[in-house]
């Protein structure tokens, strides 16, 4: 069975309700109960071999994918002790400001998920009325890129790239060289 937040969030907002609203409204608490034990009789009532598909999307937007890809970084780095920071708002050309070990870096996420012969791309630049313009240690000093469907992860110094505006990505090697596999996370 497929479950979305909106429907989680649903059922928590009915749950919240029921606690402070039945005394007063006890039929609309009455109808919401039925709904509820009608959706669980659905349930029960679906062959067990038969497992309804969450709905798969082809492509997500970019600007998801790049939250999704921030909120993947967060995870990890949280996991791994670091205290993470985000600013308020996009005005910033960093996403976070990552304290590990005492040392302050303010870091940019990039993510992608699209191969492209035998690499991957992210952009280490921003746009400005339609020019790239690159990241320099001005604006950041790491980018953080990661490859979503594979789960690799990239963690440059900026002195590594700039001035470039774009970085191949190339997990199974390469005849040019991976010059960026040094930075791979093991």
């Amino acid at each position: 069975m497929s479950v979305c937040i909106g429907d989680l969030m649903a059922v928590a907002d009915d749950e919240s309700d029921d606690e402070c609203n039945d005394e007063y409204e006890p039929e609309q608490a009455q109808k919401r109960n039925d709904q509820a034990r009608r959706k669980k009789l659905q349930a029960q009532s679906m062959p067990e071999n038969q497992v309804q598909q969450a709905p798969k999307c082809k492509h997500l937007p970019p600007r998801l994918r790049g939250e999704l890809g921030e909120l993947d970084f967060l995870r990890k780095a949280m996991g791994m002790g670091m205290l993470v920071s985000k600013p308020w708002g996009d005005s910033y050309r960093y996403d976070f400001l990552v304290d590990w070990e005492g040392k302050l870096s303010r870091t940019q996420v990039r993510s992608t998920e699209y191969r492209s012969w035998r690499s991957y791309a992210v952009h280490a630049s921003v746009y400005v009325r339609g020019r790239a313009i690159p990241l320099t240690a001005k604006d950041i000093d790491v980018l953080v890129a990661y490859i979503s469907t594979r789960n690799i992860w990239y963690v440059l110094p900026v002195r590594a790239f700039s001035p470039r505006t774009a970085l191949s990505f190339y997990p199974d090697g390469s005849k040019k060289g991976g010059e960026f596999e040094k930075y791979r996370e093991a």
